[in-house]
């Protein structure tokens, strides 16, 4: 790889960072944001945890998600969604199923929706367990592009003839 090829791809990185960091700033707002949305009760349709493999025969690293879907009404409007929070991953069995757990098939849930748009709602408002990982893997991103950048205009990056 050359110098300038180094450049580039330390330049992605630090690319790739920063559009992380920048959308997790832009969650972290509207979780801060979701905290003085209006409430309006509503109905849990569906609930149960996925189970995900990667590929076909792929049982060593399996994903959980927990799959909720919701209705509610606000202004005589019927809505539903499955948005737990502005931003969640969940990937543990453990994690999934305490949410499924939390909302079970027929509870009456309290739905926080968006004054501006109402079909875009919440069951917890505020900011989700998804930001933190946003951050860091931006953070991560951007520190590696930034050190490869520093080193490869330093001329320290071994190139492969």
């Amino acid at each position: 790889m050359t110098a300038a090829a180094s450049s580039l791809l330390s330049l992605l990185f630090v690319a790739i960072g920063g559009g992380l960091v920048y959308y997790a700033r832009q969650m972290s707002a509207k979780a801060q944001q979701s905290l003085t949305w209006p409430s309006t009760s509503g109905q849990i349709a569906h609930a149960a945890v996925l189970y995900q493999t990667r590929g076909a025969g792929d049982d060593e690293n399996p994903t959980y998600k927990a799959d909720v879907s919701y209705r509610y009404k606000v202004n005589g409007i019927n809505y539903s969604s499955s948005r737990i929070a502005i931003v969640d991953f969940s990937s543990s069995q453990a994690r999934a199923r305490s949410i499924v757990t939390r909302y079970p098939d027929g509870a009456t849930v309290q739905v926080y929706y968006n004054p501006a748009d109402h079909s875009e709602a919440v069951l917890e408002p505020g900011s989700g367990t998804g930001n933190t990982f946003l951050y860091v893997m931006g953070g991560v991103f951007a520190v590696c592009g930034g050190f490869l950048l520093v080193m490869s205009l330093l001329g320290r990056v071994h190139t492969v003839p």
